[in-house]
């Protein structure tokens, strides 16, 4: 992973920089940061936030997980970047956007602002990769998990329960 400075904060946490998604490798750039399949979580810097592992159930396994988390601000849009770790190999990274410009705080307009959450990750990442969801490097797409979060996916092809092992 290449590292240099990570950039100026822009509030509590937040990095102010922008997240570049690598169309012919899959490798996503954070300023000087590099993330690529080969990262590991000792590898990252001081500004990502390293969950503890816990054993997850993937397909007939257990294995050992852990995400690593970066909240981001690109001018108004929030970017939370969450990287998937299992058994210390990097197999996934989730992009979650926030726009300040749809209300998402009551629950109402939380389920309301569902097409709109989801045309602004489609339009991120069309805007990224275009049109295509499938690489040689691996696959990348939007979806929504059971509680209606909106984000954008990005699984490499170290990711065993969507490639096969």
């Amino acid at each position: 992973m290449d590292r240099a400075d990570a950039g100026c904060l822009s509030g509590p946490g937040k990095l102010s920089q922008r997240l570049q998604i690598d169309h012919s490798s899959g490798h996503l750039r954070v300023g000087d940061i590099l993330i690529t399949p080969t990262t590991t979580p000792a590898e990252l810097d001081a500004t990502f936030r390293i969950g503890e592992t816990s054993l997850v159930q993937v397909l007939n396994q257990q294995v050992p997980c852990r995400f690593a988390y970066l909240q981001l601000q690109d001018g108004h849009l929030g970017i939370e970047l969450s990287l998937r770790f299992e058994a210390e190999i990097l197999v996934s990274l989730f992009i979650e956007l926030s726009d300040p410009q749809i209300p998402s705080e009551s629950e109402d307009d939380f389920y309301a602002s569902i097409p709109k959450r989801e045309h602004l990750h489609r339009q991120w990442l069309t805007a990224q990769l275009g049109e295509q969801n499938d690489f040689a490097w691996g696959s990348a797409g939007v979806a929504r998990d059971k509680s209606e979060n909106v984000f954008i996916y990005l699984h490499n092809r170290n990711n065993g329960w969507v490639f096969g092992d």
